[in-house]
């Protein structure tokens, strides 16, 4: 995977034999001349992309329904005992199932009881002595379980626990939402949901496509990524670029939050997504805003 930065149109001519090559051959260079009908195609100017921002979807939780007898907590805290959680759910519903924790922030996501006749999947959080029931999808036939991570989000001295949820899988699906929960004076849990608008409709209002000596390219900000040369696919309409139904959360190493995504394009007269490259975008979180900055994308070979 090679990535360019791009600082004027004529030193990314130059350097563009070197884009996004699959393999550590070089591809081969451009024409010196190009013919009169490709010689009006060029790269767009590079432009410095803002951060993005927009207000979170807020859901107050519900004081639990009845007294649930919850369950303990597993002893063995091996991945695969809470995929077990989750399996018997789905077939041996309705009880209750531990379906993810943070045992030092002494939280829990339970997953209340799955009647024949439900139409929504309901998460019971426990975190310390705050008990809050939440709408929230969890899981999918795929059974990818829910994450959860508590630390300081936004910066304020107190801990936000973080819930990361597997909402849509398929082909060309792979979709998961973030929800921040803080706790009031009260105990209240209130959710703070990164919204869906931010990654599927102003994230691509950044992506820039072009077509050069029959070369194409991915565009965000400074960095491009060909994929021209390794697309055999159908022919592309490069006025269709999209984030696809690609959104992934991950809590960094560095301790932030991360978004992962994807740079999409489909063929003429369809929406069948393509893949053509990847993105990503650091996420702030404060009084109730996300916000995404420093974005770069990535090639698929």
């Amino acid at each position: 995977m090679k990535k360019l930065r791009i600082f004027s149109v004529a030193l990314a001519l130059t350097l563009l034999s070197g884009c996004a090559a699959p393999t550590p051959a070089e591809p081969d260079p451009l024409p010196e001349e190009l013919p009169a009908e490709e010689a009006v195609f060029s790269l767009p100017e590079p432009r410095r992309l803002e951060p993005i921002s927009a207000p979170a979807v807020v859901t107050e939780g519900r004081t639990p329904a009845e007294g649930y007898d919850l369950p303990p907590l597993p002893q063995d805290t091996d991945w695969r005992t809470y995929r077990n959680n989750a399996q018997r759910w789905v077939t041996d519903s309705p009880h209750i199932a531990v379906l993810a924790e943070d045992r030092e922030a002494d939280a829990v996501l339970y997953g209340l009881p799955l009647y024949a006749d439900a139409s929504q999947e309901t998460a019971l959080i426990r975190w310390g002595d705050s008990l809050a029931e939440f709408d929230w999808d969890f899981l999918t036939p795929r059974s990818i379980l829910p994450r959860m991570e508590c630390f300081d989000v936004d910066g304020d001295w107190e801990d936000e626990l973080v819930v990361i949820c597997y909402v849509g899988s398929g082909t060309g699906v792979s979709v998961e939402e973030l929800h921040i929960l803080e706790k009031g004076p009260d105990g209240a849990l209130t959710a703070y949901t990164f919204p869906e608008s931010l990654w599927l409709e102003e994230f691509p209002k950044l992506f820039d496509t072009s077509e050069l000596g029959g070369r194409t390219f991915a565009i965000l900000g400074h960095e491009l990524v060909e994929f021209g040369d390794v697309h055999d696919g159908p022919e592309l309409d490069l006025g269709t670029a999209s984030s696809g139904l690609i959104a992934k959360f991950s809590q960094e190493d560095w301790g932030g939050l991360q978004f992962w995504g994807a740079f999409c394009l489909s063929p003429p007269d369809s929406a069948a997504p393509c893949y053509v490259a990847e993105t990503s975008a650091q996420i702030l979180y404060g009084n109730g805003v996300f916000t995404l900055q420093d974005f770069h994308l990535y090639s698929y070979y």
